[in-house]
C-alpha cells in the first residue's frame, strides 16, 4: 500500500512538473510571438522612426527579450533557432540605425537649414497668419531640394518640419479653417515625400544584397 501511495505521489509530481513545463513553454511562446510582431511592425515604419523614438525602441527590444532569455533552455529547438535569427535581425538593425538616431543634430547645422528651408531662425515666433506661407515656403524648398539629400539631410529636414509642426500647434486656434487645411496637405506631401525616399533606400538596399 506504501508503495502504491509513494508512485502515486511521483506521478502526480511528474503531472505536475510537466504542467508546469508545459505553460512554461507556452509563455515563451507566447513572447516569442510578440517579439516577432513587434520587430515586424518597427521594420516597416522604416526610416520614419524618429530620433526621439529610437532610445524607447532600444529599451521596449530589452524589456521583450528579458524573459526569453531567462528561458532559452525550456525552449524547443525550432523555437530557439527562430529566436536567434531574430536577435541577428535586430542587432543589425541596431547597428544601422544607431550610426544614425545615435549621433545628435549639429546645432549650427540645424539652424543652418532652418533658415535655408523655411526662410527663418525663429520659428517658434512665427504669427499664426505666417504659418501657411512658411509652410508653403518649407515644401517647395523640400521639392526643390530633396533629389540630391542624404539619409542624413532628411534628418535636418524632418528637424525643421517638427519645428514647424510645435509652432502650429501652439497658434492653430488662431489659423483659419483654409490654413489649416493648406497645412494640412502639406504635412501629408511632406512625409510621402520622406517615404517614397525609404522605400527607393530599400529597393537599392535589395538590390545591392543580390
Amino acid at each position: 500500500m506504501k508503495k502504491i501511495i509513494k508512485n502515486a505521489f511521483a506521478l502526480l509530481l511528474l503531472v505536475l512538473a510537466f504542467g508546469a513545463q508545459a505553460q512554461s513553454q507556452s509563455k515563451l511562446e507566447q513572447d516569442l510571438q510578440d517579439l516577432r510582431t513587434w520587430m515586424s511592425r518597427k521594420a516597416s515604419q522604416g526610416d520614419s522612426i524618429t530620433r526621439a523614438e529610437w532610445p524607447t525602441i532600444k529599451q521596449e527590444f530589452r524589456a521583450r527579450t528579458q524573459s526569453l532569455e531567462q528561458g532559452t533552455g525550456k525552449m524547443t529547438e525550432q523555437s530557439k533557432q527562430e529566436y536567434s535569427e531574430l536577435k541577428t535581425r535586430y542587432r543589425q538593425w541596431e547597428t544601422d540605425n544607431e550610426e544614425r538616431y545615435g549621433q545628435p543634430l549639429n546645432r549650427e547645422t540645424a539652424s543652418d537649414w532652418e533658415r535655408k528651408l523655411a526662410g527663418t531662425r525663429n520659428i517658434d515666433k512665427l504669427k499664426s497668419s505666417q504659418i501657411r506661407e512658411t509652410y508653403t515656403r518649407f515644401m517647395e524648398n523640400v521639392r526643390g531640394l530633396r533629389h540630391d539629400w542624404s539619409l542624413r539631410d532628411w534628418d535636418y529636414a524632418e528637424h525643421v518640419y517638427l519645428l514647424l509642426n510645435d509652432r502650429k500647434q501652439q497658434v492653430l486656434d488662431q489659423m483659419s479653417n483654409s490654413d489649416k487645411m493648406k497645412v494640412a496637405a502639406l504635412q501629408v506631401e511632406f512625409n510621402t515625400l520622406r517615404k517614397s525616399r525609404d522605400a527607393k533606400d530599400l529597393y537599392n538596399s535589395m538590390r545591392e544584397q543580390r
